[in-house]
């Protein structure tokens, strides 16, 4: 059966291997597949539900608040890109408040900027959305041990092409190493000549190359 997820399929590795690879090793394909995915979610950060990168539903991330110079509550959250927002509660202590994130005309009263790794709920907000002993506006909170929780989603709606060539060149990796199950170091039948890589920490150029390119999406979700 194939991924549900689909960084990658059989194609994508077959163009990139310059190989036909024959039918009945589909299933087998699928799970190396799949044993990928599970890496590249893994190392970004992605692997605490089945749907991976694709758009993730977190629930009850507990966040410190911090409010700007502008007196803005800005929740920087655990995994970057974010899509949406569906809750943002502030606790201190055993009290807490919930904000509302829409106007009566259903437009979002918090921002999500253009790089989509943090939110904003801007101050002016708050003095029209709830009146609470916990706070009268951000000011009250900026100085003080304030927590967020947050439920959100994040994650891609369109897997990036390059994650899906760094799935490829994983399952490629997996793919060789079973085709040279003797351990050789080259091989050569009339005038092709093959030749594996022999490196001491074991890593392919196909793995190089993949967490090349991963490392950044890393970065960038914050996950280091």
């Amino acid at each position: 059966m194939a991924s549900d997820k689909i960084y990658t399929d059989k194609n994508q590795l077959q163009n990139l291997l310059l190989v036909t690879i024959d039918s009945s090793f589909d299933t087998q394909i699928d799970t190396w597949i799949s044993a990928a995915e599970e890496r590249v979610d893994g190392y970004l950060g992605y692997g605490t539900t089945a749907s991976g990168l694709w758009n993730e539903s977190i629930v009850n991330e507990t966040n410190e608040a911090r409010v700007d110079g502008d007196l803005n509550l800005v929740i920087y959250p655990r995994k970057r890109p974010i899509n949406s927002v569906s809750q943002i509660e502030l606790i201190k202590g055993s009290q807490s408040l919930a904000l509302d994130l829409t106007t009566s005309t259903g437009t979002n009263r918090y921002l999500i900027p253009v790089q989509n790794n943090y939110i904003i709920y801007p101050n002016r907000e708050i003095s029209v959305t709830a009146q609470s002993t916990l706070i009268r506006n951000f000011a009250d909170i900026k100085y003080q041990r304030v927590y967020t929780r947050i439920d959100y989603i994040a994650g891609y709606t369109t897997i990036p092409k390059d994650i899906q060539l760094a799935t490829t060149l994983l399952t490629a990796d997996t793919f060789m190493r079973q085709s040279n199950k003797e351990g050789l170091i080259s091989i050569t039948q009339g005038r092709v000549s093959k030749r594996w890589a022999d490196r001491k920490d074991g890593r392919s150029d196909f793995e190089i190359q993949a967490f090349d390119i991963l490392s950044d999406y890393r970065i960038a979700s914050g996950w280091v």
